[in-house]
């Protein structure tokens, strides 16, 4: 027995040779210790509970000062002596003050999520509601949750990314319930948009690059301090792919024998093989002598750890003022396919270059296999086209009457 004190856990209270926790307990209040092991010194308290004795802990040295674990140390021998379990309640309090970002943590590790959809999930969570990842879960209500949802949804972001933003949350939302408890978070606040019908339609989006546009646009990307982030975005332009199905395209899927690059990480969940036409061979060579671990478009985690290319948003902020535009990075998609159709290029092959399903037609479906090779001339020209509108001269400005004069 000793007198618990600031001195007495620094100097005193050491571990066991053993590597078994070693105990200490004070002789002033019966029951209050500290646990002590060669990582940690736990504060604790061990008493009597319906003739059990039981353990329950108070919280580490020094993130407890030792005045506090021994005031907190009486008031929960005193709940003790009445009959009431503690640990239920300090598992209660211990879980309300569990933040978004612990939880969210919690539910990307136990959940079995795809790698487009963590993708997603982080990115929603992490831009739209990075305020909120360390607040305590217990604390997001309804009413929050309803005013960022409108703050979302009126922004350049729209409605289908408000309620993207928001299932995602409510998917959160439900494993914490089910992992904390309803005494903790008594009910899912995202749930008030279902129950008030407040779920908003979007229209269909419609931006693409205007071809005056498309110019000034690239010729920004290519300027970008981030070569990477440049890259990818002109390559999603002269593909048509989708921002996760470029992110996530691998070294090893780019097979510049065959001139052809696979696509793994598509929306219907099959390869989507593609041409690689003589730009993007640039754009890939360039990536190459900027190599960063196995994705092309590489880049580095907040750890320093090499990743791939995660949120162009910034920079399409720079692209659209260089421009004049508003275009999205899944606009760039769309003008893919709206340039590409207004060269004539028939629906099937550019469907397969989109990566859309061919299902409703039995013929394409089950007879007729679509090569790259069949896509291969549809990309060129597309790509001669885009290239064509870079290279163009600005036109001169008209000369007026009293010039000539």
């Amino acid at each position: 027995m000793a007198n618990i004190t600031k001195t007495y856990v620094e100097r005193n209270a050491t571990p066991r040779d053993d590597g078994k926790p070693a105990f200490y307990f004070d002789d002033e209040i019966k029951g209050f210790g500290v646990r002590v092991t060669s990582g940690a010194k736990t504060f604790i308290v061990d008493r009597k509970l319906n003739g059990k004795t039981i353990r329950v802990s108070i919280g580490r040295y020094p993130d407890w000062a030792v005045q506090a674990a021994r005031d907190r140390a009486k008031e929960l021998i005193v709940e003790l002596d009445k009959g009431n379990d503690v640990r239920q309640q300090e598992k209660r309090r211990i879980d309300a003050a569990v933040t978004l970002q612990i939880a969210f943590d919690k539910f990307m590790s136990e959940r079995q999520l795809k790698p487009r959809t963590q993708t997603d999930y982080r990115r929603y969570l992490g831009h739209y509601l990075s305020d909120w990842m360390g607040k305590a879960v217990a604390t997001i209500d309804s009413d929050m949750v309803m005013a960022r949802y409108r703050k979302i949804a009126k922004s350049s972001s729209g409605a289908a990314q408000a309620s993207s933003v928001m299932r995602a949350l409510r998917s959160v939302f439900n494993f914490a319930i089910a992992t904390y408890g309803r005494a903790v978070i008594p009910e899912n606040p995202v749930a008030s948009l279902t129950a008030k019908r407040a779920w908003l339609r979007d229209k269909a989006r419609t931006d693409h690059l205007r071809p005056h546009e498309i110019k000034p646009f690239v010729i920004a990307a290519r300027a970008l301090p981030n070569a990477a982030m440049g890259a990818y975005i002109e390559f999603i332009l002269l593909t048509g792919a989708r921002r996760t199905e470029a992110a996530t395209l691998k070294w090893k899927h780019v097979d510049r024998k065959a001139g052809t690059l696979t696509l793994k990480e598509t929306k219907n969940h099959t390869d989507r093989v593609l041409p690689i036409t003589p730009r993007v061979a640039e754009i890939l060579d360039a990536m190459s002598r900027l190599k960063i671990g196995e994705f092309v478009f590489g880049s580095r985690d907040k750890d320093g750890n090499p990743s791939h290319i995660s949120e162009p948003r910034k920079a399409m902020a720079v692209l659209n003022a260089a421009a004049d535009s508003a275009v999205t990075v899944h606009g760039l998609r769309r003008t893919f396919s709206t340039i590409l159709e207004s060269l004539d290029c028939p629906g099937i092959p550019l469907k397969s270059l989109l990566g859309h399903s061919l299902k409703g037609d039995v013929t394409t479906a089950h007879y007729t296999q679509i090569t790259v090779e069949r896509l291969r001339p549809w990309a060129e020209r597309y790509e001669r086209h885009i290239l064509a509108l870079i290279a163009a001269q600005e036109p001169a400005e008209s000369t007026t009457n009293s010039e000539i004069a």
